[in-house]
């Protein structure tokens, strides 16, 4: 719906909106949505990457688990790790392409004046069934343009994003027959959120990401966002470290120490939702806080 390219004289542009052909110039929107959760990864990564052999002693406090643990415990090599995540992804990338050119992909460019039209009538039937005509005249002769601008560029959008975000449903046959490939990092490295099995990488995933993005009607560009945050979330869920005054932990208790649970022998079984609820977890019975998963420890310390 929003954050596309089609040119409309006399709009009000939000000022997220790119109204340039395509957002990197040169380069069609569907290639930049392909290459650019690639290109996100390897240099967030990295980040990560510095953080935890810098050495700075400061960062200690934010650590999940002491570093010496990740010697110990996991079962897959840096190097096994990078090449795999590397497999992975050219695969994924092939897959996407594949899917775009001859499948349909995702939506292109909308014509803005034409849906902007369809959410006046909506919107005008809608108020007219809900409160009577006489007050969705009034509301709409008063606050029409300004409902549609934002139902059209805020809240649709935003509601996309949470449907294509809560439609990432794990399957326990393949976590336990695919997704076990994950959990040789006992402890994970930030570079290692993409770190699974072929088939789950290179097709459950895609089309994981695919059936999301579609379910919630995205267009490319805002499936580009999507994807570029749920890359994001990923590396920062493996990234060892829980940071102080995170933004997005005032929406959503799925973060870094939230994963941990889930890659520890105690916490397999729970926490598998991603990338930023956990209402799947709380629904089906999943989930483990940390005070539930630091009890569970401690009462298999004490027995042992």
């Amino acid at each position: 719906m929003a954050l596309n390219s089609t040119e409309v004289v006399g709009f009000e542009f939000p000022w997220y909106h790119i109204a340039q052909e395509t957002v990197v110039p040169g380069v069609p929107d569907h290639i930049t949505t392909l290459l650019s959760p690639v290109i996100e990864y390897w240099i967030v990564s990295l980040i990560f990457h510095l953080i935890d052999i810098s050495g700075w002693e400061w960062l200690e406090g934010y650590r999940v688990q002491p570093s010496s643990e990740i010697l110990k415990k996991n079962l897959a090599t840096k190097r096994e790790v990078v090449e795999t995540v590397m497999k992975m992804q050219i695969m994924q990338t092939a897959f996407g392409y594949f899917w775009q050119t001859y499948v349909g992909g995702i939506s292109g460019a909308p014509n803005y004046a034409a849906e902007l039209h369809e959410m006046d009538l909506l919107w005008a039937n809608r108020l007219a069934r809900w409160f009577g005509t006489r007050f969705a005249a009034e509301f709409l002769r008063v606050y029409g343009k300004g409902f549609a601008y934002y139902m059209y560029w805020w809240v649709y959008p935003l509601g996309q994003l949470g449907i294509a975000m809560l439609t990432s449903l794990p399957v326990p046959f393949l976590y336990r027959h695919l997704h076990s490939v994950h959990h040789r990092q006992y402890v994970p490295y930030a570079y290692g959120s993409q770190y699974n099995h072929p088939f789950e990488g290179a097709i459950v995933d895609s089309l994981s990401a695919i059936v999301s993005s579609t379910a919630a009607m995205m267009s490319e560009r805002q499936s580009l966002v999507f994807f570029l945050i749920i890359t994001y979330k990923g590396i920062e869920d493996h990234c060892g470290y829980q940071f102080p005054w995170h933004p997005l932990r005032l929406l959503t208790s799925n973060d870094t120490v939230f994963h941990e649970i889930h890659h520890q022998s105690l916490g397999l079984k729970s926490n598998f939702s991603q990338p930023l609820f956990t209402f799947w977890d709380r629904l089906l019975g999943t989930y483990m806080s940390q005070e539930q998963f630091e009890a569970k420890k401690a009462a298999r310390k004490k027995k042992n």
